[in-house]
């Protein structure tokens, strides 16, 4: 059974489901059991993948300082593109498994508190999904295919980079249309990623607060199991 409103411990919470037995993961809270490690693995390893990028463009950058060279050129340009686009891919994973830890923590949550209502020997009571689950949910999947187009963004305006540096002479670029096209997508790529993180941090603020909202409901299920064993007793 269903009910809007319902008054648990004297105080109005969430819609909610009175089942007999306990109530397993929800799809999302399965995912993030088993995909914050390797998602915040993964992004680990893009964030030094995008370091070790930078620091060949640092040396790369040395070389130019001595002696001009179309080919170096191209590379820095190219490594221009795509330090930013490794970077910001690696914080999509690691913001990925962060999230995901928030729906694991979430299933804990769920199956924990019914378990522990089961013991008590009464009706389990388990809080239907509240909007800002739901929130959390859509902002965390727009966030991570912003950033995905992002990255893809950048691979191309990487490719644009180097062509028009490939052929350059004395510094100056070799194809100027190319050149224009890796410098626009370039701007307002770099906006696009900050709205991707922007929106990442907003739906994670809206996954903790459905976490005070589980842990709220859990705790007043407990006092009101609690009085009803005084009453009983």
């Amino acid at each position: 059974m269903t009910t809007t409103n319902t008054q648990v411990f004297g105080h109005t919470v969430g819609r909610y489901q009175e089942t007999e037995e306990p109530q397993g993961r929800l799809l999302p809270q399965t995912l993030g059991h088993y995909l914050w490690g390797p998602m915040a693995a993964m992004g680990i390893m893009l964030v030094f993948a995008a370091f070790g990028m930078a620091i060949a463009r640092s040396q790369l950058t040395v070389d130019l300082s001595k002696e001009f060279s179309a080919v170096d050129k191209a590379n820095l340009e190219t490594l221009g593109q795509l330090v930013p686009g490794f970077m910001f891919l690696g914080f999509a994973m690691i913001f990925a498994g962060i999230s995901f830890s928030v729906a694991r923590i979430l299933g804990v949550f769920r199956t924990g508190g019914g378990l522990v209502q089961e013991a008590v020997g009464k009706g389990i009571k388990t809080p239907v999904m509240p909007i800002t689950a739901w929130i959390f949910l859509g902002g965390m999947m727009m966030a991570m295919m912003v950033l995905v187009f992002a990255f893809i963004g950048h691979i191309y305006a990487a490719t644009q980079a180097h062509d028009a540096w490939i052929n350059a002479t004395a510094g100056i670029a070799g194809n100027e249309a190319a050149l224009g096209r890796a410098e626009t997508w370039g701007t307002w790529l770099e906006g696009l990623r900050r709205f991707g993180v922007g929106l990442y941090l907003v739906s994670i603020a809206f996954g903790l607060a459905t976490i005070i909202k589980v842990i709220r409901f859990q705790t007043l299920r407990i006092k009101e199991l609690a009085q009803g064993k005084q009453a009983t007793a």
